[in-house]
């Protein structure tokens, strides 16, 4: 039996692959052993593995020394040019790969016990522990968002005052659909994988890990908040325009009255 340490890391917002394999192909002990879409899967060693995922997430199995994850942490995030960094309080998730050939495969709380350690297996694993990190970034970007909306709505039930204006409103509203279309397309949350469709051992421990990791809990509740960001972005819209559209009557009502009097002046 053997117990391997997994962690991931949510490093930057996008992972450009195609800059990160180039800028790689001659790193010593590294062997790219599986390219797919949105991710490239490298082995360093016996059941050392990183998977690299366009979504931001870097993850390692078999690795137990920090500053040797920290070190190839800032190779793979500095290979590209796009997306932000991660902040130092970036989200992350442990978890353990136990490989035991008598035992039967299973999803425990702190691990998840296989027989054959499969570069399928790390893969699936992989992709949802991935997946969970992912999320768990979404979930602190839209908290910060309804955090401004809850300003706004304390302003406008206390004082009745709106404490806002059109251009940020709309910016939530895109950030808001940026997000869905994060989720669904790039994280690809409802899709399976491959082996999950062919080894029904397989199809088992990945319905436990996303399971274990509340995966459509939380992709339920984000929707839930961005539901109430969208619509809380509308109303206020609603009423910033209600707002503009006053402002403008009122211009042409004093531009009238203007006209007006100088109308009248020119008769005297």
């Amino acid at each position: 039996m053997e117990r391997l340490q997994l962690t991931a890391y949510y490093a930057k917002t996008s992972l450009n692959l195609a800059k990160i394999e180039q800028k790689n192909a001659d790193l010593p002990l590294f062997t790219l052993v599986r390219r797919e879409r949105g991710l490239l899967l490298y082995q360093t060693g016996e059941n050392r593995f990183v998977c690299v995922y366009s979504f931001g997430v870097i993850v390692f199995l078999g690795f137990g020394d920090k500053r040797e994850i920290g070190k190839m942490l800032k190779r793979f995030s500095h290979a590209d040019d796009g997306g932000a960094t991660a902040s130092d309080k970036a989200e992350l998730e442990e978890y353990g790969v136990v490989v035991d050939e008598e035992q039967p495969e299973a999803v425990e709380f702190d691990f998840v016990r296989i027989r054959q350690l499969t570069v399928e297996k790390v893969m699936l694993i992989c992709n949802v522990i991935a997946q969970s990190v992912a999320i768990d970034y979404l979930e602190s970007q839209i908290q910060e968002t309804m955090q401004k909306f809850e300003g706004i709505h304390n302003a406008m039930s206390q004082k009745g005052k709106l404490i806002a204006n059109t251009r940020s409103v709309i910016k939530t509203l895109g950030a808001s659909g940026n997000t869905v279309h994060f989720i669904i397309n790039r994280l690809s949350l409802l899709d399976k994988p491959d082996i999950a469709w062919e080894d029904r051992e397989a199809e088992t421990m990945f319905i436990g890990l996303r399971k274990m990791f509340e995966l459509e809990d939380r992709f339920g509740a984000l929707r839930f908040k961005m539901d109430f960001i969208q619509s809380s972005s509308e109303v206020v819209l609603d009423v910033l325009q209600t707002r503009r559209a006053e402002f403008l009557e009122w211009i042409i009502i004093v531009l009238f009255v203007i006209e007006i009097v100088f109308a009248l002046m020119g008769l005297a």
